[in-house]
């Protein structure tokens, strides 16, 4: 029975319709799922294959991994932090697009350590001139 992601699921490679097959059912819709199994089940893959699939699997979300977990350098966090700015919100939103994770989120960080300091700054100079 054929159904309208049948014509995708060809198109798609051995590694994508494992990761389809094994991952959560929720993430597709049940016609997809459905015409993922179909796909493999015709191509009958062997055990070689779907071994050499499972290690390119493996090996790509190890490099995801190490990607979303590489930090951010100091130099990055040191200009956010003296020229804190909502543009540094945008490169933050580029870098977790690009699946680098941990650098977004310390990039926020320490622009929000920039935004703090400054507005402390602003504060202490407030109540010292009230003072004097």
């Amino acid at each position: 029975m054929e159904n309208q992601f049948d014509d995708v699921m060809r198109k798609r490679t051995d590694a994508d319709l494992i990761k389809i097959i094994n991952g959560p059912p929720d993430d597709y819709q049940p016609n997809a799922l459905e015409a993922a199994k179909r796909e493999y089940e015709r191509r009958d893959l062997s055990d070689e294959q779907v071994t050499i699939v499972n290690q390119e699997i493996t090996r790509e979300k190890a490099i995801d991994d190490a990607k979303a977990n590489t930090p951010l350098d100091t130099t990055p966090k040191i200009l956010a932090f003296m020229f804190p700015g909502i543009i540094l919100f945008m490169f933050a939103g580029t870098f977790r697009a690009d699946g680098y994770d941990r650098k977004a989120r310390e990039l926020i960080r320490w622009t929000l350590y920039g935004f703090g300091f400054y507005v402390g700054f602003v504060v202490l100079i407030m109540v010292l001139s009230e003072l004097f």
